[in-house]
């Protein structure tokens, strides 16, 4: 039963119908609308910012990546978990365990996968690392022994190459060592 007085406090029980009268003032709580407004916003939004972000999208980007060159640059980049830490290209390729989960976590980035195409599997015509390393399996005085891609093949003869060839079958080095090992 409506009074002829309005009441000074809000009742305990809200209407369910539209006052007759607009509010003198706006409410602190407006509603929220899901339809788009009939006419356009009086101050438009600020454009893009020309200049790029220190840090990769979290989002993946529909933009087609033409990859130029089929090397890992120097180009590095924040972890997704921990952004005080930069990694680089070979980062990625760096644990056989996690060569898959990096490539679909980072390389999704259009900049980074334009950086790291050999890591991040990018190249048609598979390509060597130039700064990929990997230890060999035979440690000589406890000491590892490191080599880039190119000893896999330096003796020819057919047992020491067959031999040479099993470290292509590890994951890092398939990728790190792509065209020696193709």
């Amino acid at each position: 039963v409506p009074s002829d007085v309005p009441s000074q406090l809000p009742s305990g029980i809200p209407s369910s119908k539209p006052s007759q009268v607009p509010s003198d003032q706006p409410s602190n709580k407006p509603t929220v609308s899901i339809k788009p407004s009939a006419s356009p916003s009086k101050k438009p939004s600020d454009p893009p910012n020309p200049s790029p972000s220190k840090k990769p999208s979290s989002a993946p980007s529909d933009a087609v990546v033409v990859v130029t060159s089929c090397v890992n640059t120097s180009y590095t980049f924040p972890l997704i978990n921990d952004p005080t830490v930069v990694n680089g290209c070979l980062w990625i390729i760096n644990n056989n365990k996690n060569i898959a989960t990096r490539r679909a976590n980072y390389c999704s980035d259009t900049v980074i996968k334009e950086n790291c195409a050999q890591a991040c599997g990018e190249c048609s015509t598979p390509t060597d690392s130039p700064a990929f390393t990997f230890k060999l399996k035979n440690l000589k005085n406890d000491v590892a022994v490191i080599q880039k891609c190119a000893w896999i093949t330096a003796n020819s003869k057919p047992e020491r190459l067959a031999a040479r060839m099993e470290y292509c079958l590890k994951p890092k080095i398939i990728v790190g060592c792509a065209a020696t090992c193709a």
